[in-house]
């Protein structure tokens, strides 16, 4: 059994805990994950909720292969987006989804919202609703710390300043190291009073495969192939910063607010200078051979290297060309509980309204000291900060502009620009969060990988023709990701995923099964956004991207008509 059965609900303003056991067919069906969580939301109807309401639940969600397998110890976080009014999901890695499996329970829901500072102490007999009066105002460090002093052994979803202040796109730091970044989950937990979620380590329950031997073999099999794989590699050596300087050559790392194609000084923000100075050890998510997260000796203090999109949206798109500005800024965006890309990408909005004259901000491009001041100033929502912590859809509305905003459905664009890769065009119009890079990964498709199972393969980095379907077909086979919940730096194929789902669950998934519920959780995270009034006529990006730029992309600007009409026509709308 790879299910525990059961998931616990809390009710934070009756003090109620209780068991909830899902029907066995929706877990055949959606899998686990945001497949699960996805139809649990649609049944509270949480899409006409206020997302700061008690009305609003907050889902974690584990899959079939939590504290089981490799790369798999991820939960997914969900509500109403405050940031965007639409589907809201962001997954975290750590041990967090491994200890709440252990613990016997398949994910939590977090209903209504409580008058006083509060967190969650989770084990196998349920919940206690504990006491925050002490935790509150602190950082998410120094939270973490607090809790795991008092709890022991314990495994933290924690917010910071930026969630208590409910900045619209705070985050939820677990385990120190890694975070739920996107679509303001933490000020979720913000407007609930939830300052953390902390689960004991329990062993109460243990997955067991329904075909042990052929998992076995298919757990050999996948990391088999993650040895052989250049990027998990790169990964395991210096981490996704390795990818900045290739990200220049192609055209596809933002800079000066997406406004240039080249900012010459990749090599100097890059993860290779970082680690070739700075590393102190490995780090990864509990279970993961890939183990991409670094821990640095700066200052004589530990750090945590930043991600690829850290560096750029702190980096080339604010033309900051300081490394060691990047760590520190890094640094402080998890302490107060910050999502660096929306925050990097609001403060750029800033810098480039400023040094055009269209509103002044008092920040221009380069300055790294003012950024990182304007980081606390949103987290605790001083000055100018309060009006950026709308983010940066809420900044163009204010001000009465239009295609300034660099954002889809109100979560701000990431650092992977379409006019280097042309799918994304359509890729980040038509996702179900918003513009996001991760569930589909159009980039690497366009840089030559092919799942040639589903007949996704790129014509060119630069064409538009085909780009609507291959971009549909991946967003359905990449939702078993999100359902799983596997990493998506795992290189597994359809073949791999197949294999995994039927000897762990003993149903047979095969390869076009799992490519169907792909394709059935994303439908329902879209009918989400309909009935949220986030649907098609949101599926559009700014003109700020859409404008061409030099460098690698040089004169390309992707044809997203001509994508959505193939897009639309695929899926049948």
């Amino acid at each position: 059994m790879m299910y525990a059965g059961k998931i616990l609900r809390v009710n934070l303003e009756s003090g109620e805990v209780k068991e909830y056991r899902p029907e066995n067919s929706l877990y055949e069906e959606y899998v686990g994950g945001g497949g699960v969580a996805v139809n649990l939301h649609l049944d509270y109807g949480s899409y006409k909720a206020e997302p700061f309401s008690g009305d609003n639940p907050l889902i974690v969600m584990t899959g079939p292969l939590t504290a089981s397998a490799l790369s798999a110890s991820r939960a997914q976080f969900t509500a109403r987006s405050p940031l965007t009014y639409a589907w809201g999901e962001s997954s975290s890695g750590g041990k967090f989804a491994t200890y709440l499996k252990r613990a016997g329970w398949d994910g939590l829901i977090v209903e209504g919202k409580s008058d006083r500072p509060v967190y969650l102490y989770i084990d196998s007999s349920g919940a206690e609703i504990r006491s925050a009066d002490h935790l509150w105002g602190k950082t998410t460090y120094e939270a973490q710390e607090a809790i795991e002093r008092d709890e022991g052994d314990v495994s933290t979803a924690v917010i910071g300043p930026a969630g208590e202040n409910l900045v619209r796109y705070a985050c939820i730091l677990v385990d120190n190291s890694r975070a739920a970044g996107r679509t303001g989950m933490g000020a979720v937990m913000g407007s609930k009073r939830l300052k953390a979620i902390a689960v004991a380590k329990d062993e109460a329950f243990t997955p067991e495969p329904a075909d042990p031997e052929g998992y076995r073999r298919a757990m050999n099999d996948l990391v088999a192939r993650i040895k052989d794989n250049f990027t998990a590699n790169m990964f395991k050596e210096v981490g996704t910063g390795g990818y900045v300087e290739s990200s220049e050559m192609f055209g596809d790392l933002p800079t000066k607010y997406f406004t240039q194609g080249v900012f010459g000084a990749a090599e100097k923000i890059s993860s290779n200078y970082i680690v070739e100075r700075y590393l102190k050890r490995h780090d990864g998510c509990l279970g993961c051979p890939i183990r991409c997260g670094k821990v640095l000796d700066y200052n004589g203090k530990e750090y945590h290297l930043p991600e690829y999109e850290t560096l750029a949206s702190y980096g080339s798109l604010l033309m900051i060309d300081s490394a060691e500005a990047l760590i520190e800024m890094n640094h402080l965006a998890n302490s107060l509980g910050l999502d660096t890309i929306s925050s990097g990408v609001t403060i750029g909005m800033a810098m480039y309204l400023t040094e055009n004259n269209i509103a002044d901000f008092g920040i221009r491009f380069g300055e790294a000291e003012k950024a990182r001041q304007m980081l606390e100033d949103i987290a605790f929502r001083r000055g100018k900060g309060d009006v950026l912590a709308e983010g940066s859809m809420r900044v163009e509305q204010q001000l009465g502009l239009h295609g300034v905003a660099a954002h889809v459905r109100g979560l701000e664009i990431p650092m992977h620009d379409p006019r280097a890769f042309a799918s994304l065009a359509v890729a980040y119009a038509t996702n179900n969060r918003g513009a996001c890079h991760l569930p589909h990964q159009m980039y690497n498709i366009e840089m030559g990988m092919k799942i040639k199972e589903y007949g996704i393969v790129s014509s060119g980095r630069f064409e538009n023709e085909g780009k609507g379907v291959i971009t549909a077909k991946m967003q359905n086979y990449s939702e078993i990701f999100n359902s799983l919940i596997m990493c998506v730096f795992v290189p597994a194929k359809p073949k791999h995923i197949s294999q995994l789902l039927s000897t762990s669950t003993g149903i047979d998934y095969t390869i076009e099964r799992i490519y169907e519920v792909g394709e059935r959780t994303f439908l329902r995270k879209r009918e989400f956004n309909e009935l949220a009034g986030r649907g098609k006529e949101w599926d559009r990006l700014p003109e700020i991207i859409m404008q061409p730029v030099d460098g690698g992309s040089e004169g390309h600007v992707p044809d997203l008509e001509v994508q959505l009409r193939e897009y639309y026509q695929f899926r049948g709308w």
